[in-house]
C-alpha cells in the first residue's frame, strides 16, 4: 500500500504556466496536476528549475505563486506553494519577447 502524505485532494489538470527566473526571464512548464499546497510541473530539465522562484499561472501575473521545489525528476519538478501574495503586492506584468526570442516580464 503506497503511504500519500499530501495534506491536500491532489486534482489532475493540463495546464500551461511560466516560471520566473533570475532577471524576469520566463521559462514554459505545464501543470500536471494540483492541490491547494502545491502542484506537479513538467518542464524541460529539472537542473535548471531553481529551489525556489514564482510560478505564473496566467500570462498578466494576476494569478502567482511563490514555489518551493520538494522533489526532482529529469523532467518535472514538484513544488510546495510558499505563500499566496497579497493583491497589492501582485505587478500587472505582461510578457515581452526579445530580438534573441527570450521572454520576461515588464510591467504594463
Amino acid at each position: 500500500m503506497i503511504n500519500n502524505k499530501r495534506k491536500s485532494r491532489r486534482r489532475q489538470v493540463r495546464y500551461t504556466a511560466w516560471l520566473v527566473l533570475e532577471g524576469g526571464q520566463l521559462h514554459g512548464c505545464a501543470l500536471s496536476d494540483a492541490s491547494d499546497t502545491g502542484a506537479r510541473l513538467d518542464v524541460e530539465d529539472s537542473k535548471k528549475i531553481p529551489d525556489t522562484f514564482m510560478l505564473l499561472l496566467a500570462g498578466n501575473g494576476s494569478a502567482q505563486r511563490t514555489c518551493r521545489v520538494v522533489w526532482r525528476k529529469p523532467q518535472q519538478v514538484g513544488v510546495k506553494f510558499e505563500r499566496r501574495l497579497a493583491p497589492q503586492d501582485r505587478a500587472t506584468l505582461v510578457p515581452v519577447i526579445d530580438a534573441d526570442d527570450n521572454v520576461r516580464l515588464e510591467p504594463a
